[in-house]
């Protein structure tokens, strides 16, 4: 969803939440006004996030985005106004401790499932150059929006997750070696994920790691794919445990969705012939199954995630897309049980009432009834 459209939402939900006075020409019937402190078509970004940086220290909005209407603020809107200013008032105090760690005020935000620091300045996305405040936004709505997706996707419940999602997004190099020391308890140069109780991912997005909004945004819809399914009860990193075919099929998954390529591997991996010109998963998947060339699914249920070789990655993605047409649900219940230490083969059985030679069979007589022979 474009930054435009999020807003224009943002607007309407808000308008009529707040709705006072409809023939207010102040305010348009919604009883607040944009903050005159801040840019007015940014202001209603501020409804849809807990805490905000770029305007958490504003003394006429404290953080809101809006104050109240001269002409027409009832009691309500007043209540509403003063309960986001205090809580952004409370999430500054949790969050301050990023900057300790940093030595400085970071550019960082919050929803109820993710905090984000997002320290680019500016990047072209959708054929317009966004800057920070912005950008901070849209990827919170992008991180929230692929939480909802895996909630909806696997049957999950709110529930199992306990902590917020923690994602760092750095433009210096050295940034994000301190940081991912600090964070993720490994100092590394690119993406580092902790995995389990206490998910946090950071990453370096300067133009040596990535050169498009495309890019970075691929990436995070992998690497945090793999946060949520490692802290969903019960906690646990599958991917050391045989359950890498879940947990990279999984976040391929999501890459494909929503760009129809996979190209993001974990920092994990190893092996650097991982990658495929084109990352067109259903087409080289269907190309492996058609030529007798796809890995024995008995190789593939045995792997961590650092062991996966290429064909496997395409394979993994193309057994989780299956599973989740069959049912998503099922497919997050064998989940759990893998990050129980439950081998796949006995979960499989469990949950779809398949050996992994059966499921083998199908599965690819679903891949070459369902998937293209050539790019559209």
């Amino acid at each position: 969803m474009s930054l435009a459209r999020i807003v224009l939402l943002l607007f309407v939900t808000a308008s009529a939440a707040f709705a006072q006075v409809p023939n207010c020409k102040v305010c348009g019937g919604s009883g607040r006004e944009p903050c005159a402190k801040h840019a007015k078509v940014e202001c209603p970004l501020e409804d849809s996030v807990r805490f905000c940086s770029f305007v958490a220290k504003c003394a006429d909005c404290g953080g809101a985005g809006f104050v109240a209407c001269k002409k027409c603020a009832g009691e309500a809107v007043l209540k509403t106004l003063a309960k986001k200013r205090e809580r952004v008032a409370l999430e500054a105090e949790k969050l301050a401790s990023y900057d300790e760690t940093m030595g400085r005020p970071l550019r960082k935000g919050s929803t109820d499932h993710f905090t984000l620091v997002f320290e680019l300045d500016d990047l072209k996305v959708e054929k317009r150059l966004l800057h920070s405040h912005e950008l901070l936004h849209l990827y919170l709505q992008r991180l929230e929006a692929l939480y909802a997706d895996y909630v909806t996707l696997l049957d999950a419940r709110h529930a199992d997750f306990r902590e917020r999602f923690q994602v760092f997004v750095w433009y210096l190099d050295p940034d994000q070696m301190k940081a991912s020391l600090a964070f993720c308890e490994q100092g590394a140069p690119a993406g580092v994920k902790l995995m389990g109780a206490h998910p946090r991912f950071s990453t370096c997005a300067n133009k040596r790691w990535f050169t498009t909004d495309e890019q970075l945004h691929r990436d995070l819809l992998h690497m945090v794919s793999h946060l949520i399914l490692s802290h969903e009860e019960p906690q646990a990193w599958m991917g050391n445990q045989k359950g890498g075919w879940a947990e990279e099929g999984l976040g391929h998954w999501f890459e494909y969705r929503g760009f129809q390529r996979c190209d993001n591997y974990c920092f994990q991996e190893q092996n650097t012939n991982n990658d495929y010109k084109g990352g067109d998963y259903k087409l080289l998947c269907r190309k492996l199954v058609a030529t007798d060339d796809a890995p024995a699914i008995a190789s593939v249920f045995e792997r961590n995630t650092d062991t996966l070789l290429r064909d496997e990655h395409v394979v993994a993605f193309s057994y989780v897309d299956y599973l989740l047409s069959l049912d998503g649900a099922k497919f997050g219940k064998l989940c759990a049980d893998l990050r129980r230490k439950v081998p796949t083969r006995e979960a499989l059985q469990k949950h779809f009432g398949l050996g992994p030679l059966e499921f083998e069979r199908r599965w690819k007589e679903w891949v070459l009834a369902t998937y293209p022979t050539q790019k559209d």
